[in-house]
C-alpha cells in the first residue's frame, strides 16, 4: 500500500499532516496534529517514514474535497464532514463505536465521556472512552475536542496535555465560550463575537 502525505501549513491550531492512500480506493489513514514539542510533519516522519519519505502534496479529487471542508470549518463557513473516506476498518470495535458516536456530536455542543459511554451501550466504560478518544486517528473530522469532563473542564486532547490550547481554540471555533479551562457557555451565545462573549463573563 502506497501512502502519501499532505501538509496544511497553517491553521488556527498550527501545522496539520494528513496521511492518505489512493489505492484500492481513496482513504485517509490518519490526521496528525502538531503539539507543543513537535510539528505534525515531525510526528509523521517518525511514525511513517522510517524507510523512505512519503510523497508530499500529492492531490486527488477526494482529498481536495476533504481539504475544502476543513478550510470551511476553520473559516467558520458551512461545512460537511463524512466518515466515507476514513479507514475505520483498522480500528478495534470499541474504539470505532466511540468515534462513530463522537462524530454525531454537533457543532456548538459538548458531551462527556460518560455520555459517549452510555451512547454506545457501555455506561461504565467512560475511562476506556477517554482512552479511545485520546487515540482518535481523525481529529477535526471526528470532533473529539467536543468531549469534556463532567464538570465542563475541557480535559485532554490528542493524548497531550499541551494540546489543551488547541482544544480551546477548536471549541471556540464551534461557538462555545471558554473561561480558563472550562466551558462556560454554549449554543445560546454562538452568534456573538468574542468581544461580546467576553462582556458576558
Amino acid at each position: 500500500m502506497t501512502l502519501f502525505k499532505y501538509i496544511i501549513n497553517s491553521s488556527p491550531i498550527g501545522e496539520i499532516t494528513i496521511i492518505w492512500r489512493k489505492k484500492p480506493q481513496f482513504m485517509i489513514e490518519e490526521i496528525i496534529l502538531s503539539n507543543p514539542d513537535k510539528t505534525s510533519s515531525q510526528i509523521a516522519r517518525e511514525k511513517y517514514e522510517i524507510d523512505r519519505e512519503l510523497a508530499i502534496n500529492k492531490k486527488s479529487k477526494q482529498l481536495n474535497n476533504v481539504l475544502k471542508e476543513i478550510n470551511n470549518y476553520f473559516n467558520e463557513r458551512k461545512y460537511k464532514f463524512s466518515l466515507e473516506y476514513l479507514n475505520l476498518d483498522k480500528l478495534k470495535p470499541f474504539q470505532r463505536a466511540v468515534l462513530e458516536a463522537e462524530f454525531n456530536t454537533e457543532k456548538g455542543t459538548v458531551n462527556t465521556y460518560k455520555d459517549i459511554a452510555k451512547a454506545i451501550g457501555s455506561p461504565k466504560a467512560y475511562r476506556a472512552v477517554g482512552t479511545a478518544l485520546a487515540k482518535n486517528p481523525y481529529p477535526i473530522l471526528i470532533p473529539c475536542h467536543r468531549t469534556v469532563k463532567a464538570d465542563r473542564t475541557i480535559g485532554g486532547f490528542s493524548g497531550f496535555a499541551g494540546g489543551l490550547e488547541s482544544k480551546k481554540i477548536l471549541l471556540e471555533l464551534d461557538g462555545l465560550m471558554i473561561q480558563g479551562k472550562k466551558v462556560v457557555g454554549d449554543s445560546p451565545i454562538i452568534s456573538l463575537d468574542k468581544t461580546s462573549q467576553t462582556k458576558l463573563v
